[in-house]
């Protein structure tokens, strides 16, 4: 802190004595260019003893607006006008002054002469601030005569990140060997104009002939669009071209992907294609919630759980508890998140249906906020696999959610998936019936639970835009299900960032809905992935229809036809409302049990899966109905006087739903 202030010391010293070379020097040429250069001794003499004041006065009023506070090497043109404002609030002080009060003490300088020295000190004390800049723009300037040829460079876009960029350009930094040749913007009214010298050349049709006229080597895209056909549009016409494509990320892309320079570019990617405008998040309600907090993410080295780990410690919690059953998963996470040692991340090596030994995490950790992200998501895999769907999906939220509530977390965040809507797949009814738990705890606990729905994450394990990625690295073919399949997409920072969001909504038993935009063709997202890679659509690449695989939609929905959104504080978050009445607690969790418990007995798996849609479908009649006379549980028969084993009833199987069985049944399988 000694040294702290010292420096700060030493740089106002510093600027001082600078300022009190500048002062007399710009008033005694000022005064020299008044009176044409014929000095005579009165004026001297009225300036010799005006010259310290004057020089107080323009310190007093420096220190005052911090002007010696402002690092100047990296100076804006904002800092420049409140240079321009001080110092001439410094002259109008000095003028009034002068023709107010030193005239009642026959005492007076030339009006014009501090008029002209107010605008010659503010011109050195700018040369002066800026003579880095300066001097990088002489030496930029000398260098472009002198050197060698470099790349030639067309700029799609006119805006401020743009001109940074075209700076840049100019300066020679970053490593960039380029020539601006021009600007492309859609604005008419800008086509011949100039931005700093360099004109704008025409709009984006005119990209393929200002590219062979002007010889471009390089196309830079620095704008986005929110609209996905435009943007491919743009890009297709530039890939058209012989010149090389790059991005330019907008501040968004900047902060999610950790680039050290926000003006480091990029070459194209599917999410240009996939273009949406990425949403903001408020980042002081999500610190009010995870600062200081002890945070539990289950499912941590999944692409959504280690996402929400990454970005969970921006907020600096208490602690992060990383909760996963993949220790190849958990081991990377921590050599990403913890390279120092220092970090509050903790790993737990856990299965979320482990009941026990969840019971003892949630003893020992006391987690405050818990983000339930472990799933099994491979809607194939599930139709092959339903008890696994039960037991992980549905049992558990079921203990997660449990101890979140025995131990009073303030909060817990289920995350679910639109395949949960009007559900077609095992993976989906299994995520529903995890709804529909969640939304019924709001009776009976304290801890505010949440549910947040949204589609398809970009790059996410099974997604199909790695697929493809790996399909078209090996030459195809690229394999689609359907050629009218259309899927919401949306990167996995952006969607990690509203689930945070969404976490500082209440009351408790909301269900929330991200806003995903509009569907896209997958057909379209594998053609314009082969083309990113300057390859054709058949010709070197082929796309292989393989038929819509078990549990599988069409088109993706994120509410059904008797939900209804209502808008949330934020633009890109939703509120689900449902005109269906929530299933009672302990009615949910005996039939959940009755099921689960089913998964040990020979050949039920057909019974488990149709006891999951009827769960989430809300039939609790027909799934009692239907399993009252079925072998599910260990003594769901009972023996009569006789050999002879009878069914029970329905009003049998209600009346053992209705007892408290979390403690027992839910337990015993989770062990």
């Amino acid at each position: 802190m000694v040294a702290f202030n010292r420096r700060i010391l030493y740089q106002y010293i510093r600027r001082i004595a600078v300022d009190m070379l500048l002062t007399p020097f710009a008033f005694y040429l000022a005064l020299l260019i008044q009176l044409d250069g014929q000095l005579t001794p009165p004026k001297l003499e009225a300036m010799s003893h005006a010259v310290l004041p004057i020089t107080f006065v323009y310190i007093a009023i420096n220190l005052f607006f911090g002007i010696y506070r402002r690092i100047w090497v990296y100076a804006s043109f904002r800092d420049v006008i409140l240079l321009s404002e001080t110092i001439g609030l410094g002259t109008l002080i000095l003028v009034v002054i002068n023709v107010y009060v030193l005239p009642r003490y026959d005492y007076g300088l030339p009006t014009g002469s501090l008029v002209i020295g107010g605008l010659l000190f503010l011109v050195l004390s700018t040369v002066v601030k800026y003579r880095r800049q300066l001097m990088a723009i002489l030496f930029a300037s000398m260098s472009q005569l002198a050197g060698s040829r470099r790349e030639r460079v067309l700029i799609v876009g006119v805006n401020e990140t743009a001109q940074q960029l075209a700076t840049q350009i100019f300066l020679g930094k970053g490593r960039l060997n380029y020539e601006l040749v021009g600007f492309v913007d859609d604005d008419l009214d800008g086509h011949g104009m100039t931005i700093n010298g360099v004109e704008i050349l025409g709009a984006p049709e005119h990209i393929p002939k200002l590219v062979h006229d002007s010889q471009i080597d390089v196309i830079i895209i620095a704008r986005q669009l929110s609209d996905r056909e435009a943007m491919w549009q743009l890009i297709s016409t530039c890939q058209g071209t012989a010149a090389q494509v790059k991005v330019l990320p907008d501040m968004a892309q900047v902060i999610e992907s950790g680039y050290k320079d926000p003006l480091t570019l990029r070459d194209v990617s599917i999410n240009d294609l996939l273009g949406r405008v990425p949403a903001t998040t408020c980042v002081e309600s999500c610190r009010h919630v995870l600062a200081d907090k002890v945070v539990l993410v289950t499912g941590a080295a999944g692409s959504i759980g280690s996402e929400l780990c990454r970005q969970i410690l921006r907020f600096k919690p208490q602690s992060l508890l990383a909760l996963d059953n993949n220790e190849t998963g958990l081991y990377e996470l921590n050599l990403e998140l913890n390279q120092s040692g220092r970090s509050p991340l903790h790993l737990i090596m856990a299965d979320v249906v482990d009941g026990y030994k969840m019971d003892r995490v949630f003893h020992r950790y006391r987690p405050q906020v818990v983000f339930h992200a472990a799933a099994y998501k491979h809607v194939p895999i599930m139709e092959e696999h339903p008890d696994e769907a039960l037991r992980v999906n549905v049992l558990g939220t079921v203990i997660v959610s449990e101890m979140a509530h025995q131990y009073k977390a303030e909060r817990f965040v289920f995350v679910s998936t639109d395949k949960a809507v009007n559900p077609s797949s095992v993976m989906g009814a299994s995520k529903r019936i995890g709804e529909l738990w969640v939304r019924s705890l709001k009776e009976c606990s304290d801890t505010i639970f949440t549910t947040v729905r949204f589609g398809n994450v970009i790059g996410s394990r099974g997604s199909v835009v790695p697929t493809f990625a790996r399909q078209i690295e090996l030459g195809g073919p690229v394999t689609v299900t359907h050629p009218e399949m259309t899927r919401f997409f949306m990167s996995i920072p952006e969607a990690v960032s509203l689930v945070l969001q969404s976490a500082t909504f209440g009351p408790s038993g909301e269900v929330f809905m991200l806003e995903m935009g509009e569907e896209v063709s997958v057909l379209n997202v594998a053609q314009r992935m082969i083309r990113l890679k300057g390859l054709r659509v058949h010709k070197d690449i082929e796309i292989k229809f393989t038929g819509i695989r078990p549990g599988e939609k069409l088109h993706e929905e994120l509410a059904d036809s008797w939900e209804f959104t209502k808008e949330t504080s934020h633009p890109s978050i939703y509120r689900i409302q449902s005109s269906n009445n929530s299933i009672d607690r302990e009615i949910l969790l005996g039939v959940i049990s009755i099921l689960t418990d089913g998964l040990n007995r020979i050949k039920a798996a057909q019974r488990v899966r149709d006891g999951i849609f009827q769960i989430a479908s809300c039939d609790i009649d027909g799934f009692l109905n239907q399993v009252a006379g079925l072998d599910l549980m260990q003594d769901w028969r009972q023996p009569t006087d006789g050999d002879d084993m009878k069914a029970r009833t329905k009003e049998d199987v209600l009346c053992l739903v209705r007892q408290p069985i979390m403690g027992s049944t839910l337990a015993g399988c989770a062990s």
